[in-house]
C-alpha cells in the first residue's frame, strides 16, 4: 500500500489518467487483496503501448527467500525497485512528448506469486486503452556491470533491438524470459513483447539485494536507450503492423 501511494504521487498528472485496479488472489489458506496503479497517456491514437514493471517483492522472505533462516525485510532494490524507478521516469518523459501511439504504464503486483497482477490487467484492460500493439517490461535493471555496460532483452521481435548507444550495449536473448515474466499473457496471444534486464546476480531474493549495489548510471543509460527506441524503431514498427485483436 505504501509503495502504491508513493507511485501515485510520483507519476506526473500532466496529460495522464491514473487507473487503479483492485483484485483478489485466492490461496489455500487465505484470500490476498491487492491493488495496482497505472497511468494512461492518450495521444489520440488507435494503438497503445503497454509498459510495465512489477512493484511487489517477497516481504519478509519466507519460502521464496534465498537467505535461509533470515526473517528480515527483503528490500528488493534491484528486484524490482529498479524497474519501477525506470517506469516512473518514462511516465514523466512521455507526458512531454506527442508520439503517434498511446501509452499505458502499470506497476504490477502479484508478480512473485505467479504474475497474478499482469494476468488481471490482461483480462481487465479499460476499453479506452485497447488494442495493445506492443508490450515492454522491466525486471531487474539496476545492476548493470560497470565494465561491460550490457543490457539484455528477451523478445519475439529481436531485430527491433539490434542497436546500442555509447553507454549501453544491448544483447538480444531468446524468448525464454518474455514467455514467463509479466509479458507472457500478451506474448501468448501473439502481441509483440520485450522484457529488459541488466542480468542476474548473487543477491537475487536475498536480504542483500539493497540500494548500495544499484548502478544508477546503468539505469540512466537504459532510460536514454528507451527514449531513442520509443521515438524511432518502435514508431516505424507500429506504422507497419496492425494490432492483434
Amino acid at each position: 500500500q505504501l509503495a502504491n501511494t508513493y507511485l501515485k504521487d510520483a507519476f506526473s498528472k500532466k496529460r495522464s489518467r491514473i487507473y487503479t485496479w483492485h483484485y483478489t488472489i485466492p490461496t489455500d489458506t487465505l484470500a490476498i487483496h491487492s491493488e495496482m496503479i497505472g497511468a494512461y497517456i492518450s495521444n489520440k491514437s488507435k494503438k497503445t503501448v503497454l509498459i510495465g514493471a512489477h512493484i511487489d517483492h517477497i516481504g519478509w522472505g519466507g519460502e521464496l527467500s534465498k537467505s535461509p533462516g533470515k526473517k528480515q525485510v527483503h528490500n528488493g532494490a534491484d528486484d524490482n525497485a529498479s524497474g519501477v524507478a525506470l517506469l516512473i521516469e518514462l511516465q514523466r518523459y512521455f507526458t512531454t512528448k506527442r508520439l503517434p501511439y498511446n501509452i499505458l504504464l502499470v506497476a504490477y503486483t502479484g508478480h512473485e506469486i505467479g504474475t497474478k497482477g499482469s494476468e488481471y490487467v490482461f483480462h481487465h484492460l479499460p476499453k479506452k486503452v485497447t488494442p495493445i500493439a506492443f508490450v515492454l517490461n522491466f525486471d531487474m535493471v539496476g545492476r548493470m556491470d560497470l565494465a561491460s555496460k550490457k543490457g539484455y532483452v528477451s523478445t519475439n521481435y529481436p531485430s527491433l533491438f539490434e542497436h546500442s548507444t555509447k553507454d549501453l550495449t544491448i544483447t538480444v536473448q531468446d524468448t525464454s524470459k518474455v514467455k514467463i515474466l509479466d509479458t507472457k499473457h500478451w506474448y501468448n496471444v501473439g502481441i509483440p513483447a520485450a522484457t529488459f534486464s541488466t542480468g542476474a546476480h548473487s543477491d537475487y531474493h536475498k536480504i542483500t539485494d539493497d540500494v548500495q549495489y544499484i548502478n544508477y548510471n546503468g539505469i540512466a543509460a537504459l532510460f536514454e536507450y528507451l527514449q531513442l527506441f520509443c521515438s524511432s524503431q518502435l514508431i516505424e514498427f507500429l506504422l507497419e503492423t496492425e494490432p492483434v485483436e
